[in-house]
């Protein structure tokens, strides 16, 4: 038993939710490549709400401004939402306008948030020092979403630096930190809890959870049942200090017909079947159960907070993020969902 994992009893408390940001959507090369995935007319029910549809595989998506950032955080904060988990890119990336824009919201105040550590770990020698630097400066950011007493959370997934996981940066990254008097929160994102946490723990890891599960199965609640059996349980079995991932979705299949460069060796693309998109009550209802798991496993989940993937991974098939529709009114029924379990009195 870790030190987190001290007898707890069953937890009254709302554990907090929490929703990955996978920020494409705010221009760049990258928001080229998924206005192909996701321009054809039988995908375009996914797109953003923010998004504009001139005819069959012709979409512009500018999700870049102000404005844009304010009413998602209004979207997020309505239903319920307690924070965004935001990958981490490097500072220059157009992956990294989305949370430029959140921190310069006068709004931001509506919804917390925290980062997962991602390719900004793997910047080259000389720009590490000043991304280690920036992520450490996020963490003092007001807002920043703690767990265990105030600690600032921190998740990790698929950092890499020329192949591996840096675990010199890492541990420079932690020390730092509590150099300025933070002691963060890390939970590593993997496939396997007990592998995962044999792994990552020497690192400094406290606890794992993952970043999304796939499935060749046609029904939303094999894949749940899947996330639920294959993570979840498996965590339990294990006795590793765990974060339930709740899923919306995942379906690559934009993806497998328009290939988007950073995919192109993935496995999906040989896959002819995909998991059906889940309805407000699915998503409800999986999201619910994990929220009871925590309170069931206050030893297992010291954190007290859930996952969701993922805010506004359209194009892979799991988004909570209102999308567009003809008529113009932001299709919010996914985040309905999320109020029926997540709703809290008030804003921040």
């Amino acid at each position: 038993m870790t030190k987190s994992q001290k007898t707890l009893k069953p937890s009254g408390e709302r554990p907090s939710v929490g929703a990955i940001r996978w920020d494409a959507w705010s221009g760049g090369d990258v928001t080229r490549q998924v206005e192909k995935t996701l321009g054809p007319l039988k995908y375009q029910a996914r797109l953003p709400w923010f998004a504009q549809v001139n005819g069959d595989r012709d979409v512009r998506i500018a999700g870049g401004n102000q404005e844009t950032m304010d009413q998602e955080i209004a979207f997020a904060a309505d239903a319920g939402l307690d924070y965004w988990a935001f990958l981490l890119y490097p500072e220059g990336s157009s992956m990294s306008d989305a949370l430029r824009l959140y921190l310069s919201s006068a709004k931001r105040r509506q919804i917390s948030f925290c980062l997962i550590l991602h390719n900004a770990f793997g910047v080259s020698d000389a720009q590490w020092p000043r991304e280690r630097d920036r992520a450490l400066a996020l963490l003092r950011e007001p807002g920043y979403q703690t767990v265990c007493g105030g600690r600032p959370l921190v998740y990790a997934f698929e950092v890499k630096h020329q192949g591996v996981f840096p675990a010199a940066r890492f541990a420079e990254f932690r020390q730092a930190a509590k150099r300025d008097g933070l002691d963060p929160y890390c939970v590593y994102m993997g496939w396997n809890p007990k592998a995962d946490f044999a792994l990552a723990a020497p690192w400094g890891f406290e606890a794992v959870s993952h970043y999304a599960a796939g499935s060749a199965d046609a029904e939303f609640a094999q894949l749940v049942r899947q996330v639920e059996t294959d993570y979840w349980a498996a965590a339990l079995a294990a006795q590793v200090p765990y974060v339930p991932l709740v899923t919306t979705g995942w379906d690559k299949q934009p993806r497998r017909e328009n290939p988007v460069s950073w995919e192109r060796d993935h496995d999906y693309h040989a896959q002819t079947v995909f998991p059906a998109t889940a309805t407000q009550d699915d998503i409800a209802r999986h999201l619910g159960d994990a929220c009871a798991f925590v309170r069931q496993h206050p030893s297992l989940c010291p954190a007290n907070t859930v996952i969701l993937y993922a805010w506004n991974e359209h194009d892979e098939g799991g988004w909570l993020c209102p999308t567009w529709t003809p008529g113009g009114a932001p299709d919010s029924q996914r985040l309905r969902a999320i109020n029926r379990c997540a709703a809290r009195p008030g804003n921040r």
